[in-house]
Formats: structure tokens, C-alpha cells, sequence
């Protein structure tokens, strides 16, 4: 049941899968404890957590999604991707079915005969218990429109968009700071955690144009060209998929990167884009198994210390790349 409501959950969309999965972990542990299921709480969160590897070719697949938009970077070289030919094609169908059914099998046969129960971890076992005694006392609240304090029947009856608030939030700054120089300067201590990624991104797109428009991505294509086959090329983009996951922790940035060297060097060889796109797809996943940027992420949802889980991970990014390689090289895409 955790793998088939995470991964539904995941391939609907790939944030809703990141928040979710761990959380169901968490309650089915639990429910599974009190039940005398003999369940290990680490080895359920890993499990689930693999299960949303799904996303990579669901309906927030970023790479697909990007390639069936007009005008997208590469539109020269590859024109418009259809769906039908990356996240809807037969490789694709017969991988996400396929994985899944490898991870339940796989996770019953290495469910561990000692189980650590989630109760050993007071913080995670604590987040299933407070929910759940929460929902069970909670009352009906009065409308805040109709009573309250002049500022909660503002908060509960004004309506505001995202988008609104963003563009709003972004004028103040700019007014209060005068000047973009005066901004700029002071946002980094501002948005401590954040800036980071928020300059990332820009990166990205700054090497993704010097690869496609410099000589740098020619000389990387005759590079990978010259090592790939049509039987190799899947496991080639898909190594180089994975260590590109490793500090491009990002689908959608890391295919602006290597998205360029990839349709080339298929064009050159003889195979489809389509081929190394998937392909890619599976080494950015394998990336994100095996490297502790999102475990950490996914293990503070849980209340759990990454380490405790991560080394399961191992085993499901293993069937991952291996089946995907094995998948989007041999069947039709």
C-alpha cells in the first residue's frame, strides 16, 4: 500500500510526492506497529521514498514537459517531443510498471527479520500520534468572517493570489531598498538558505548557452560520439546523468545542461533524442538515490536522521538504473 500510494502520488507530481511519501511512512509504520505488523520504520520510509522515483516520467516530468512546449531550446534540433514519444511511450510504460513491481518484491524479500518499530524514534512516532489526536478532538471552528477581531475577518474574507503577493512582496523591496544595487546587496543575508539555489538556476541556463552556442558542446559531442553506439549510448547518458545529478540536483536544470551534448550525439550516432532523454532521466534519479541532498530533505519530514535510511537506498537505485538501462536501450522510445 505505501508503494502504491506514493507513487501515485509522485508521478501526479513530483512536490506532492517529496512532502507526502515520508509522512506516509510515518502513519503506516505506526498503524503497522499497533497492529503487531512487524515493520521497519527505515526500511518503509526508503521503500516509499523509492517508490516516488516514478515522478521522473510522470506529469511534472520537467525534461518531457519542457520538449513538447514550443519553442523550447532545442526546437532546432529535435523540433516539438510529443508526450507519446517520452513519458506515454512503451519503454516508458513497461519501466515505471516494471520498477514498481521490483521494488515490492525486492522490499519483501530484504524486510529486515529484526524490525527497529517507529516508537524507537520518538520524534517520528510523536509526529503520527499528534496528528492523529489532533483530528480526533478538533472542533468546528466559527467562521472568522462573522466574528473575531477586525483583523481576522480581513484575513478570512480578502483573496490573494501567489502570484499577487510575489509581485507585491518584490515592489516593496525595491522601494524600501531604493536601488537594485542596495537589494541585491542584501539579499543573500536575507535569504540565507535560499540564495543558493536561487542563483543556481541562473547557472544553469549560463552553461547550458555555452554549450549550445560556443564550440565547448561540438567538442563534448564528438567526445561522447566517439565512445557511443546505439547499444551504448543509453548507459553512457545515464552515467553521465548520474554524476551530473550529483551537483545539479535538479531534473529540469540538469537536462538545460546536458540536453544540448545528449540530442546531438543521438542525431550522430543514428538513435532518437527521445532515447537519451529517458535515458537521462534515469541517471538524474539514480543522483538523487544515492546522494543525501534530497534524503536529508525527505528524512526531516519523517523526523528520522537521513543515515538511519539512506543506506537502503543503494539497493533501490541499483534495480533503478539497472532495469531503466536496460529498459530505454532495448525497447521501443
Amino acid at each position: 500500500m505505501c508503494i502504491i500510494v506514493g507513487a501515485a502520488m509522485s508521478y501526479m507530481y513530483w512536490g506532492l510526492g517529496l512532502a507526502l511519501n515520508p509522512l506516509i511512512a510515518v502513519f503506516f509504520a505506526r498503524a503497522a506497529e499497533k497492529k503487531g505488523l512487524r515493520i521497519d520504520f527505515p526500511f518503509l520510509l526508503s521503500t516509499t521514498v523509492a517508490s516516488g522515483s516514478v515522478w521522473q516520467y510522470g506529469f511534472s516530468a520537467s525534461a518531457p514537459l519542457l520538449m513538447n512546449t514550443p519553442g523550447h531550446f532545442l526546437e532546432e534540433i529535435t523540433g516539438i517531443m510529443p508526450l507519446s514519444t517520452t513519458i506515454f511511450a512503451p519503454a516508458t510504460g513497461v519501466f515505471v510498471v516494471g520498477f514498481l513491481v521490483l521494488v515490492f518484491v525486492t522490499a519483501r524479500l530484504l524486510l529486515p527479520s529484526r524490525p527497529r518499530f517507529i516508537s524507537r524514534f520518538a520524534s517520528a512516532c510523536n509526529l503520527a500520534d499528534d496528528a492523529r489526536a489532533a483530528r480526533n478532538e478538533a472542533e468546528p471552528a466559527a467562521d472568522p468572517r462573522l466574528s473575531g477581531t477586525f483583523s481576522q475577518r480581513l484575513e478570512a474574507s480578502a483573496g490573494l493570489q501567489l502570484n499577487a503577493l510575489n509581485t507585491t512582496l518584490l515592489f516593496l523591496c525595491l522601494v524600501f531598498h531604493r536601488t537594485i544595487w542596495n537589494f541585491s546587496k542584501v539579499l543573500p543575508a536575507a535569504v540565507v538558505t535560499a540564495w543558493p539555489v536561487i542563483v543556481l538556476y541562473h547557472l544553469y541556463a549560463g552553461v547550458a548557452g555555452v554549450i549550445q552556442y560556443t564550440t565547448v558542446g561540438e567538442e563534448f559531442v564528438s567526445m561522447f560520439a566517439a565512445y557511443s553506439t546505439p547499444l551504448t549510448f543509453p548507459l553512457l547518458t545515464a552515467l553521465a546523468g548520474t554524476l551530473m545529478a550529483v551537483f545539479v540536483p535538479s531534473s529540469g536544470g540538469q537536462w538545460v545542461i546536458q540536453g544540448f551534448i545528449t540530442a546531438k550525439t543521438a542525431q550522430t550516432i543514428g538513435v532518437s533524442a527521445q532515447r537519451g532523454l529517458l535515458a537521462l532521466g534515469v541517471g538524474d534519479h539514480m543522483g538523487n538515490l544515492i546522494s543525501p541532498f534530497w534524503a536529508v530533505i525527505e528524512g526531516g519530514i519523517a523526523r528520522i536522521d537521513y543515515r538511519q535510511y539512506i543506506g537502503y537506498n543503494l539497493v533501490f537505485a541499483a534495480i533503478w538504473f539497472t532495469y531503466g538501462v536496460l529498459c530505454f536501450t532495448f525497447l521501443p522510445a
